[in-house]
């Protein structure tokens, strides 16, 4: 990645001496709180326990950790757990009360985890944030979603914000004569020419306009077109349940219209939402709502079946609000938190503080996004190309989960229009995406009850879209979850968000 970029070989005592930032905290640097070490001795040793989603843990000597290591002026005694058993391993390290220094939790508003930290657990790490270059920058409305007691604990780990969207055939459009979709009247009417117009030229009425699985991955994402919550909204100073609000009886409406007319598989309450892909590949649909960057993996038997097959992806769809998109996931994937068992002294604190900061750096950007010049790209015109896409796989996505960036200071690459396309959409639509206003807060209720009590909305919904139930039953769910529970759930959020608001 130009000269700049982090190379496959350094020389271990010039490497230190030319990146090695300092590491060692001066309690009165508050500009730049880190100092260089000056003895090899002096390098901090730090645990860090993460998962890993490979077959194998990640091997000790891992280029990119050594790189890491380098760059950061650390060394990371790696504690890697595989993803299927990740949440139980943390419950069992913190109940044994041996942590690590650096704890990923992916599961950080868990009732065990908020409890833990509300037991004084782990270091509240906000006020020295300002402190660091990148870490000062995180995006606020992301913060306010990780923290706890309006406090924050840890450092996410950032995703894109707004990355849903659809992705469609681009090539279907073009044969039923329609334009991209603009507003969610285009969208229809597009999904209705492909269920009814035979957008395949096969002289069948054979294909399905949308597919869905029972998870119904896209209803949040038509949900905010038509103004609605992420999942909590606020009215009347209380914070209530997307499903409480006019718009989310309109996406119902929306779906509804969709399965009277056979315009979605018949089957979408009990299909996996794995069966979308697959529907695309065999040519049974032209559109599913999915996150956009799906379209760059997992299609590939769709261009094996048929090379003329063009996908595309449109992201911001007019409803009565405007263009709206749901904050993706909270904009975050689990956090890197603290323990004060192993982190002793606000000193130490500050010196992890200074290795995470640099893991935003744009050069480990670009070493997690491109991985190492001259094994896993090459440069051509300026730009990175990936040469080997399976070495890159085993050395950079196997320790990927140590990722705390989301790409966006990584050097822009010769990446297919498909990709450059998605990825500019990622950076443009954070400006509208919409957030959870229950995110910052916790529910003994809805942690105790939830499964029970979301089942009675997510079976109405069913039944309400395949016509089991009419709008007058749709209400009745509502209130059969408001009495097993529900009420509560509002009160306890909405107490915390009027006493946070004073």
């Amino acid at each position: 990645m130009k000269t700049n970029m982090i190379k496959n070989k350094l020389g271990c005592k010039q490497a230190l001496l030319l990146t090695l930032t300092c590491v060692i905290l001066l309690s009165g640097c508050a500009s730049n709180p880190q100092v260089k070490p000056e003895k090899a001795d002096e390098i901090p040793k730090l645990t860090m326990m993460n998962m890993y989603y490979s077959a194998e843990p990640p091997k000790a000597d891992n280029e990119v950790i050594r790189i890491i290591e380098d760059y950061t002026g650390s060394k990371l005694e790696m504690m890697w757990v595989p993803n299927s058993a990740y949440n139980d391993k943390v419950n069992a390290t913190i109940a044994a009360g041996e942590l690590p220094q650096i704890m990923m939790i992916g599961s950080n508003k868990s009732q065990g985890i908020i409890n833990a930290v509300q037991s004084g657990m782990f270091w509240e790490v906000g006020p020295y944030l300002k402190d660091y270059p990148n870490l000062a920058k995180l995006n606020p409305m992301v913060m306010n979603n990780i923290a706890v007691d309006g406090k924050i604990y840890g450092i996410y780990r950032s995703r894109p914000v707004a990355r849903e969207g659809i992705i469609l055939r681009k090539d279907w459009l073009e044969a039923v004569g329609l334009p991209e979709p603009k507003t969610i009247d285009d969208v229809f009417n597009v999904i209705k020419a492909f269920g009814k117009k035979d957008p395949d030229q096969n002289g069948k009425e054979d294909t399905f306009g949308m597919y869905e699985g029972r998870g119904m991955n896209g209803f949040q994402t038509i949900l905010g077109w038509y103004g609605g919550a992420n999942l909590y909204a606020v009215e009347n100073g209380r914070i209530i349940p997307d499903f409480m609000t006019k718009p989310y009886l309109e996406a119902l409406k929306f779906y509804k219209r969709l399965y009277d007319e056979k315009l979605i598989n018949q089957d979408f309450a009990v299909v996996p939402g794995t069966k979308r892909q697959e529907a695309v590949n065999q040519g049974k649909t032209g559109l599913i709502i999915s996150t956009l960057d799906d379209v760059n993996a997992g299609f590939n038997d769709l261009a094996k079946a048929n090379p003329k097959a063009v996908l595309d992806v449109v992201s911001r769809i007019q409803g009565p609000q405007g263009e709206r998109l749901m904050l993706f996931n909270g904009g975050y994937f689990g956090a890197y938190m603290f323990p004060k068992t192993s982190v002793k002294t606000e000193q130490e604190l500050k010196q992890i503080l200074g290795v995470i900061d640099k893991l935003m750096d744009k050069k480990i950007q670009n070493l997690f996004e491109w991985g190492v010049e001259g094994k896993h790209y090459k440069i051509e015109n300026g730009k990175p190309v990936r040469t080997d896409g399976k070495a890159y796989e085993s050395d950079i996505n196997a320790v990927n989960q140590i990722r705390l960036d989301d790409g966006g200071l990584a050097d822009a690459g010769e990446d297919a229009p498909i990709v450059k396309k998605y990825k500019q959409m990622f950076k443009d639509n954070a400006a509208i995406a919409i957030a959870n206003r229950a995110e910052p807060y916790q529910s003994a209720t809805l942690a105790e009850k939830g499964s029970e009590i979301t089942k009675i909305i997510q079976d109405a919904r069913v039944k309400f879209i395949m016509g089991n139930i009419d709008e007058n039953g749709w209400n009745q769910a509502v209130e059969q979850w408001r009495k097993s529970g529900g009420d509560q759930v509002i009160e306890e959020y909405s107490a915390q968000y009027n006493k946070q608001k004073k």
